[in-house]
């Protein structure tokens, strides 16, 4: 992300981000439950969201007993963010498109926005015109005056720390400068992120259980790629970025990839593979679009359940690959947790069985006891959701700051 405060924060001021930070991640809590929550003593509790009320950073809500729906004796007071603070876009880049969501300071959805827009062949500069345009046509179509920040995921290689797409399929250049670029055009700090970083961010954010240990979240969708977090934070490479697993050559003379290269995870998992190979069953017409949409591909998956065996076969290679792939990730990481996500798992019924299998005979049996799978059935949102989460943490680190007497 681009700058916003780089000085360090004071013991008080780190008190209050671990505060804040506990509600954005937990959601609305009564003080009690803050303190047990960051091992705070009640007083603590008690002195830090005083202040934190009284700057309207937060707001107080009563609970009522959740059996009764009434309120019996002392409520709790839960209390949570003020949705008055400013507001957050998400986007994400994809192919040729670009989807939008608008999110208030308390973390509430209030707008979004699909657009198909070409975006491959442009230049850098012209992407980014195209980008700051649409999103501030955006933020006036909704009336977001207050926009404080933007979140972008974005498919390929992304340097976090300094900003930079330094590849991706979906666009057209590489080195790309974008969080500086479109942070000038916005006047807004922007934060970039890899896409299935930020699915996986998402997707731990809503369950607590993937934010202790390690967790990989494999995601199958337009491409394959991997978020890799640990204690519910994000691993972050040599270059801040996150890892191109889905290029992960499995055989030298494989199918084609998108990244260049032959026999990668994704040339045979993600959506374009699948749909290429599809056509070329049985002389079909050949594919004319490079990434299919999800009509296209609900309908192979229909044809295949409905008992086309040239198409079952085709789910079953995958599921081997995937097989493969996740066993790859259980003998190189340790997980505690894998998770596969994204639109591919609309067809996990297809590849379940000789996924499992693959698994089985590939992964050594004293590892793959040691994690636990999950198949979220997960849709392009969470890609916003997780970008839009992030921008939000990175305010609230501004609102942990005191301000000067």
């Amino acid at each position: 992300m681009t700058a916003m405060t780089m000085l360090p924060l004071s013991p008080r001021e780190t008190a209050r981000r671990r505060l804040l930070d506990a509600l954005r991640r937990e959601g609305p809590m009564a003080r009690v439950e803050i303190g047990q929550h960051l091992g705070m003593s009640p007083a603590s509790v008690s002195d830090l969201t005083a202040s934190l009320l009284d700057e309207g950073i937060l707001v107080a809500e009563e609970a009522a007993d959740p059996a009764s729906g009434l309120i019996r004796g002392r409520p709790k007071t839960r209390l949570y963010f003020a949705e008055s603070l400013g507001s957050v876009i998400g986007v994400w880049t994809g192919f040729n498109r670009i989807e939008l969501r608008l999110v208030d300071s308390a973390g509430r959805n209030r707008a979004s926005r699909h657009i198909e827009r070409p975006l491959r062949n442009l230049g850098a500069e012209e992407l980014m015109d195209v980008l700051a345009g649409t999103i501030t046509a955006f933020a006036q179509e909704t009336g977001a005056h207050t926009v404080k920040a933007v979140g972008l995921a974005c498919q390929g290689y992304v340097d976090t720390r300094d900003g930079i797409v330094a590849w991706s399929p979906v666009l057209g250049t590489r080195d790309l400068p974008l969080a500086a670029g479109l942070g000038e055009r916005l006047g807004r700090p922007v934060l970039i992120e890899n896409d299935a970083s930020a699915m996986a961010f998402a997707i731990t954010q809503r369950n607590a259980d993937l934010r202790s240990g390690r967790t990989a979240c494999l995601m199958v969708g337009d491409g394959v790629g991997l978020g890799f977090l640990i204690q519910g934070e994000l691993y972050r490479g040599a270059r801040f970025g996150g890892s191109e697993f889905g290029h992960v050559r499995l055989r030298r003379s494989g199918p084609q990839c998108r990244c260049g290269g032959r026999g990668c995870i994704e040339a045979y998992l993600a959506d374009y593979a699948l749909h290429r190979d599809a056509q070329l069953i049985d002389h079909r017409p050949a594919p004319t679009l490079l990434l299919p949409s999800e009509d296209a591909m609900g309908a192979i998956v229909e044809q295949a359940r409905a008992g086309d065996p040239a198409l079952l076969n085709l789910f079953q290679a995958a599921g081997e690959v995937l097989g493969d792939a996740v066993g790859i990730l259980i003998q190189t990481l340790e997980p505690d947790h894998i998770v596969i996500c994204g639109p591919g798992t609309r067809a996990m019924d297809l590849l379940r069985p000789s996924f499992e299998a693959a698994l089985e005979s590939q992964t050594i049996p004293e590892l793959r006891a040691l994690a636990a799978i999950h198949v979220v059935e997960s849709s392009m949102d969470l890609l916003t959701e997780g970008v839009v989460m992030q921008a939000l943490r990175e305010l609230d680190l501004d609102l942990a700051r005191l301000k000067a007497a």
